[in-house]
């Protein structure tokens, strides 16, 4: 471990051996790399304007097709995929599912005396349209936290489905259903999901589905039919939307998808707004963030986004492993795994 650093500016650091991997920039780099890596396309791990006339620059082929359809700019890149080795400026990058979206990947540095894991964002539990990730073979394990915290656990996808296709089966026979969710992860999965519906997505993940050779269902625009499936993102003007929804078919069921809802105060306020919430997640619950690290053998632990502070204080106090959150850029030594 001697010399090796991790941080976060702007993006991922790692440094070791005179090499310096970049992971998900949201601002050009200002200094010197060896590689760039995307783990997956959405917005709060790239920036297009990171990553335009970067090279190296690794990422799945499906990634730079959502940036390319979502940002009318077309990465050059180097293709990774799930089991692809690549050896760029001497070091060995192994690419994983990460379960996440489509495209997504998580990455291992391999320096030869050392094996680094990044994780991006992670999914441990299969989809409709992905296999979960597992364990990364690492000495250092830089991993999500997003819901690292025991209060997040959620139901099967396989019961999350039973249950939309219940509500979608009884609000179609009288009304509408309106289901809002992000649109790169969780459209493409409710756009194969209720595929038989009369099914109309809105443009911005239709772009999407397009990239990626979803083609089910039409293009929302106005008033579809009653009857219709809505898929939408997250709606900043939720209340102005079911209030007009339901003057026009009076009959509605609007439901609000995302992990954050598996804290029932969350779902709470929103059915206060006539809205249902279901804990359906491109990510990792607690138990399956525990499952990943120990899978892992990893000694020491970085974790990074949501509850950071949490997860890392949890595998240190409960499991004994060395772990903290990914520092800044200011604090760049190993001696905070000691406190």
């Amino acid at each position: 471990m001697r010399g090796f650093r991790a941080y976060y500016d702007h993006g991922i650091i790692i440094e070791y051996g005179g090499k310096r991997i970049i992971v998900d920039p949201l601002r050009k780099p200002s200094y010197s790399f060896d590689a760039v890596l995307v783990t997956h396309g959405h917005r709060d791990h790239v920036s297009p304007g990171a990553i335009r006339g970067v090279l190296p620059l690794i990422m799945s082929n499906e990634t730079a097709a959502i940036i390319k359809a979502r940002d009318s700019m077309y990465p050059k890149h180097l293709a990774a995929s799930p089991g692809s080795r690549l050896l760029v400026n001497n070091v060995f990058i192994e690419s994983f599912n990460a379960g996440h979206v489509i495209g997504s990947l998580s990455y291992v540095l391999d320096f030869g005396d050392l094996r680094v894991g990044i994780t991006g964002d992670f999914n441990v539990e299969p989809s409709l349209l992905l296999d979960g990730a597992r364990g990364l073979d690492v000495d250092v394990l830089i991993m999500e936290a997003t819901y690292g915290d025991p209060d997040y656990v959620f139901p099967s996808r396989p019961e999350v489905y039973n249950e939309l296709r219940a509500v979608v089966e009884d609000g179609t026979r009288n009304g509408i259903v309106l289901l809002m969710g992000q649109p790169l992860g969780r459209g493409q999965e409710l756009t194969v999901l209720l595929r038989d519906y009369p099914l109309y997505v809105e443009p911005g993940i239709k772009v999407i589905n397009n990239a990626l050779g979803i083609r089910h269902g039409g293009v929302l625009s106005g008033f579809p039919p009653a009857g219709s499936v809505l898929i939408t993102g997250n709606q900043g003007n939720m209340v102005q939307v079911i209030r007009a929804l339901r003057a026009r078919y009076g009959e509605l069921k609007a439901v609000a998808l995302s992990g954050m809802y598996a804290r029932s105060s969350r779902a709470l306020r929103l059915r206060y707004l006539g809205i249902d919430a279901l804990p359906l997640s491109s990510h990792s619950d607690f138990p399956g963030l525990v499952d990943f690290v120990l899978s892992s053998g990893a000694k020491f632990v970085y974790t990074v986004y949501g509850n950071a502070v949490r997860f890392a204080k949890y595998l240190r106090g409960e499991l004994g492993i060395m772990a903290r959150p990914l520092p800044g850029s200011g604090q760049l030594t190993m001696d905070a795994f000691l406190w």
